[in-house]
């Protein structure tokens, strides 16, 4: 059984990511053929490191899936869905305030246990109308929850993991429970060089709080998701919501581990990435709290892909 977990958890986030990198690949294709080139270049890169992953996975085991430790994991994803959920709709402070403070207190208040708070939060981050009642909410939840535990052993150190496991739970709630799914269209380049910048910029001030100031991934996504949430919306009306939503979506790359990035330099590349795959695969899965993570997570595989590529020309 321990040697099956980890391939069924590898199997289900990269099938999720896979198919929203696939997804914004079509789309680009479709939409602007230069555009269709760099992400498939950025999709080769990711498809080199899932590859290269899975080659480890026979050395990969988890511990009893009924321990305390994994039991208490799925009741901290599952409680910070409902509070993310309940700060974002009941009171109003929008997805992306409300998963930055969810984020900042786990950090602060349940540090052994912050990860498995945001994964939670991400999730929590669902639109109303995918996530219409407290039984799509719980459903969410509970397979958000199943998901963390069964992927604690994979793609360790990765940036946009967690929302890439919070974001099947909005996916199996929009198969299974009839949930409506949003279909935004693809932002114009008018707005699409801001989102790019952004997204660079959110990446890499996250990076640096994470591991030069030394606040750790959960404070530094949460500090930066508020920070975005609060103020773009305000000093940019028009455009401020959605460049929060870009801002936090870069943010998760920036919580990868020093192993992975040594320097703030590939996470910009990531955040580079994240700004175009955010736009061209707007239509898809819209909505789905964790969709976020999925991008930050793919963009960061893409980028350690090209880096082992490079290492290994170098080597040879």
């Amino acid at each position: 059984m321990n040697k099956t977990v980890p391939i069924i958890g590898f199997l289900i986030l990269t099938a999720v990511v896979l198919s929203v990198f696939g997804y914004a690949t079509y789309m680009a294709w479709t939409l602007q053929p230069v555009g269709g080139v760099v992400v498939t270049i950025i999709l080769l890169g990711l498809l080199y490191k899932v590859v290269s992953e899975a080659q480890k996975l026979s050395k990969a085991e988890v511990d009893d899936l009924f321990s305390k430790k994994n039991l208490l994991s799925f009741v901290a994803v599952v409680a910070a869905v409902f509070v993310t959920y309940y700060l974002n709709h009941s009171i109003g402070l929008g997805a992306v305030v409300a998963a930055g403070l969810v984020q900042i207190l786990a950090a602060l208040f349940f540090p052994e246990y912050g990860a498995q708070m945001a994964t939670g939060a991400y999730a929590g981050m669902a639109s109303a109308l995918l996530l219409c009642d407290s039984g799509h909410v719980g459903f969410a939840a509970l397979v958000a929850g199943v998901v963390y535990v069964l992927t604690t052993s994979v793609y360790a150190g990765f940036g946009g993991k967690l929302g890439t496991i919070a974001v099947t739970g909005c996916i199996a709630t929009g198969l299974c429970m009839a949930g409506d799914f949003s279909h935004p269209s693809v932002p114009g380049w008018d707005v699409g060089w801001t989102i790019v910048v952004v997204a660079i910029l959110a990446a890499v001030a996250t990076y640096c709080i994470n591991h030069y100031l030394k606040h750790g991934a959960v404070m530094a996504s949460g500090i930066v998701g508020l920070v975005a949430g609060l103020l773009l919306p305000v000093l940019l009306p028009e455009i401020g919501g959605t460049l929060a939503v870009v801002a936090i979506c870069a943010s998760f790359v920036g919580m990868s581990s020093a192993k992975h990035f040594p320097n703030a330099v590939p996470v910009a590349v990531a955040g580079l990435f994240i700004g175009l795959v955010f736009i061209y695969s707007a239509p898809y899965l819209g909505g789905a709290g964790g969709k976020l993570g999925s991008m930050a997570f793919g963009s960061g595989l893409a980028v350690r892909g090209f880096m082992d590529l490079l290492e290994k020309r170098k080597s040879s």
